[in-house]
């Protein structure tokens, strides 16, 4: 007994540093790292160039990172970036760049909307005020938009337990002159959304009734 339970102490010893220091095949230490990714080329490059289109050089970016994790290596990295699940990132050649959620100063033109409605999902309080005036980037570049109902739910429960869902008449507010932009196959963006082309998703869910 005491040498199985031996067995899998080391087990669960080698499983632990492979997952955490050696190719970040846990998916907890993909996340980490991912967020830090989106953080530096959102966010804060320090002392990292990022062109005005948003690309910083692969090698650049793998120096910074190493700071933290000294074991990441660049094939790691690059593969994170290719399978992230929200499609945050692009690369092109030894280059890379967040899509979307800027706070830094940079200028990314996507193609417009292929869809006449999009979603965005908040608080209660914030629903007041965007329909009173406008919907707003705040502390980012661009306002983001959902494809889908439930990617909209997904991100208003970020902020809240009961999300309020707002339908946007992407298609009206393109052809009145609002340019709203594809940037992933989830998520669109625009620099700013009329109130006119905003109303209250009406759905059900868990009970309640936005």
């Amino acid at each position: 007994m005491l040498r199985v339970l031996c067995f899998l102490l080391m087990v669960l010893v080698y499983f632990l540093y492979y997952c955490n220091y050696d190719k970040v095949l846990c998916m907890k230490g993909r996340v980490k790292i991912s967020k830090l990714m989106s953080y530096i080329l959102r966010h804060n490059p320090m002392e990292m160039r990022i062109g005005r289109d948003g690309y910083a050089k692969v090698d650049d970016l793998l120096s910074l990172m190493q700071k933290k994790y000294p074991w990441l290596d660049k094939s790691t990295l690059e593969e994170i970036a290719q399978k992230d699940k929200k499609g945050r990132f692009e690369l092109k050649g030894n280059m890379i760049r967040a899509r979307y959620g800027h706070s830094i100063d940079v200028s990314i033109d996507f193609s417009t909307t292929d869809l006449d409605i999009l979603y965005h999902g908040t608080t209660e309080h914030s629903a007041k005020g965007i329909l009173k005036e406008e919907l707003k980037p705040m502390k980012r570049r661009k306002v983001h938009l959902s494809k889908t109902i439930e990617d909209a739910i997904e991100v208003g429960r970020r902020k809240t337990k009961k999300p309020i869902i707002l339908q946007i008449d992407a298609g009206k507010a393109l052809r009145e002159g609002i340019r709203v932009e594809k940037a992933t196959d989830k998520i669109y963006v625009s620099e700013h959304i009329p109130e006119k082309f905003i109303s209250v998703y009406e759905f059900k869910i868990e009970g309640f009734r936005n």
